[in-house]
């Protein structure tokens, strides 16, 4: 085949020109390059996958000027997979003459090869051409990781076809004497940008790192709960093998009934090489953990986050209401083992680290006597149980069931009516109702979340109830307080483009990013779309795009912020002109599955131009 190839150039020359062959003639240097002639990339910045161009250029043709063109790209493949790059596209400038041939060579890129070879030549009407020219630009793609602490390479070699010395010919199909000008193309390991970091959390409360303990009585029903130390923020760069960390309580109140091995590095390990060790000192409240890969050889580099141990407690003091027990679940360099990071990589390196997010236990204190525990619906600790404890919060028209518990020395009062009030923000009384206790001491009551015909969203903030009740002529209370609003409260609405323009063209995509708060403590799974209506309102025809967002974990009395990044295409059926963003958030899932809307829409408005990208 490419004996065939050996004088592309040549003999289309010959057919479309009526000039003899003659010999090579020198003429005054010029080049053909690879443009750039360096490319280099690190791993931290650039990942596998990335694509770059590359040009190839000639510059500065003398007389009698080009009328043809042929070359031949050559970059290294390795003897064993990945390629190094893979050549994965050509443009041509076809534009240099009036007419052309256009490519000559149907199938000009061999990746298994590592070569590119095409070529083009003039047709009349068309004349030969002088000065400089760009002959094909050529996208390839990012194929094998650099190696850790090392560089993969390969030069880009430029040169002519096949049973040809020179990359040019004039009119008369006589070689153009030139220089070359190679390329070369590095990819170098270099330390990844983020740093892992340990995180201590509830197990199976997602980013709960602090938690209080209400109306519990440990000395009737023992306390037990498990906390998992979580490594986040892992990248592949770094070759993680090893970790090891202190874990510091407060032995008063809490006793060690197992540390239990994670699994992060299941799947970066082969079946037995992966170590654990753990030990508890209950003197000084100290929790020792390692946890590494032994079979280095073998390993994939771990990445993203996962569980590196599960501790479980056992709460052993509680003090009488309104005193409470605390300890802090502290996390420390495990500086008496000679750690001076809490990773580290394959051939022992520190891996430097992101602060640690310590955990936090409280158990408040427990009630004898004449009691009465106010609660709703919700599980504890969420439905404020215990003395004075909130509740995680309610939305528009949602109801509420309310709950009052009356106990004396922890025995329960029958048949006593209890009353409930309800209070807004601004003080206003809502609603005052009765419930008689059960058999169980327990009385209830419900109402709606009020949702008026106007201004309703003034109701929002935090609302009161108060519980209370006269037991042998003493009367006593209890409060509670909860969050009303949206369970998505919108903050805003940007796109990529900003603060510089909101100007898009035509082809181009729009990135909005979408800023909402909630003060939800529970776990929902929300739904955030988007659609985009062009200035006629037509909505853009590649659709709706949608967000499944998990939202929860907030603290009381503070909104925990989210962000969501969705992309539309603007394609060529959209009119010019102003366009609006819509933003709906749903509950549970979509209006056709049984969703509905959470909150009013939020939009954005941005400039469709009437130009191409």
């Amino acid at each position: 085949m490419k004996k065939n190839l050996m004088s592309i150039l040549m003999v289309f020359a010959l057919l479309t020109s009526v000039f003899a062959i003659f010999p090579a003639r020198a003429n005054p240097p010029f080049e053909i390059k690879v443009v750039p002639d360096n490319i280099t990339f690190w791993s931290g910045t650039t990942p596998v996958g990335t694509t770059f161009t590359v040009s190839i250029v000639i510059e500065d043709i003398p007389a009698p000027g080009m009328y043809g063109w042929e070359f031949v790209l050559n970059w290294n493949v390795p003897a064993l997979p990945p390629h190094i790059i893979d050549c994965i596209s050509e443009t041509l400038n076809l534009a240099i003459w009036v007419a052309n041939s256009g490519p000559l060579v149907a199938t000009p890129i061999d990746n298994a090869a590592g070569t590119y070879h095409q070529s083009v030549s003039a047709r009349a009407p068309s004349v030969s051409v002088t000065g400089t020219y760009w002959l094909a630009n050529l996208t390839f793609q990012v194929v094998a990781p650099a190696p850790w602490g090392g560089v993969v390479s390969t030069p880009l070699t430029i040169g002519p076809g096949p049973g040809l010395t020179y990359c040019i010919v004039d009119s008369g199909s006589n070689e153009l004497a030139h220089g070359f000008v190679n390329g070369m193309y590095y990819y170098i390991w270099s330390p990844p940008t983020i740093n892992p970091r340990f995180e201590v959390e509830y197990t199976g409360e997602a980013g709960v790192a602090s938690k209080t303990f209400n109306g519990k009585n440990i000395y009737k029903v023992p306390l037990t709960f498990s906390v998992d130390v979580m490594i986040h923020n892992v990248d592949a760069g770094w070759i993680l093998a090893g970790m090891e960390f202190l874990l510091f309580y407060n032995t008063t109140v809490l006793d060690v009934l197992s540390v239990d091995q994670g699994t992060f590095l299941d799947g970066f390990a082969p079946p037995g090489g992966i170590f654990f060790f753990s030990s508890v000192d209950e003197g000084l409240g100290k929790i020792r953990v390692a946890y590494a890969i032994l079979d280095i050889p073998n390993m994939t580099p771990p990445y993203g986050a996962g569980l590196v141990a599960r501790i479980t407690f056992n709460a052993t003091l509680q003090e009488k209401f309104p005193a409470f027990v605390e300890s802090d679940l502290d996390i420390q360099l495990d500086t008496e083992a000679g750690m001076t990071s809490y990773f580290v990589d394959k051939v022992a390196n520190d891996i430097p680290f992101d602060p640690e997010v310590d955990g936090y236990y409280r158990l408040n204190g427990y009630v004898v006597g004449r009691v009465i525990d106010l609660y709703d619906q919700y599980p504890d600790p969420y439905g404020g149980q215990g003395p004075q404890a909130p509740s995680d919060m309610f939305w528009p028209q949602k109801e509420v069931d309310l709950f009052a518990n009356v106990t004396y020395n922890e025995w329960p009062v029958q048949q006593k009516p209890v009353s409930f009030e309800v209070r807004a923000p601004d003080g206003t009384m809502m609603t005052v109702l009765t419930g008689v206790t059960n058999e169980y001491g327990v009385a209830s009551v419900s109402f709606r979340m009020s949702w008026p015909c106007v201004d309703p969203e003034d109701l929002f903030g935090v609302w009161t109830v108060t519980a209370s009740v006269d037991i042998a002529c003493v009367v006593v209370n209890d409060t509670m307080s909860f969050h009303y609003d949206y369970l998505v409260h919108w903050v805003k609405v940007t796109v990529d483009h900003e603060p510089q323009t909101l100007d898009y063209k035509h082809c181009e995509n729009v990135v909005t990013t979408v800023e909402f708060e909630s003060h939800a403590q529970q776990s929902y799974w929300v739904v955030i779309t988007e659609s985009i209506h062009d200035e006629l309102n037509y909505p853009i025809w590649t659709g709706t795009t949608f967000a499944v967002v998990h939202i929860g974990g907030a603290q009381y009395c503070t909104a925990k912020h989210y962000t969501v990044d969705l992309t539309k295409h603007v394609d060529k059926n959209v009119a010019a002109g102003e366009a609006t963003i819509h933003i709906s958030a749903l509950y549970p899932t979509l209006p056709s599955y049984g969703g509905a809307a959470l909150c009013p829409e939020i939009t954005k408005k941005i400039n469709i131009l009437a130009q191409w990208v």
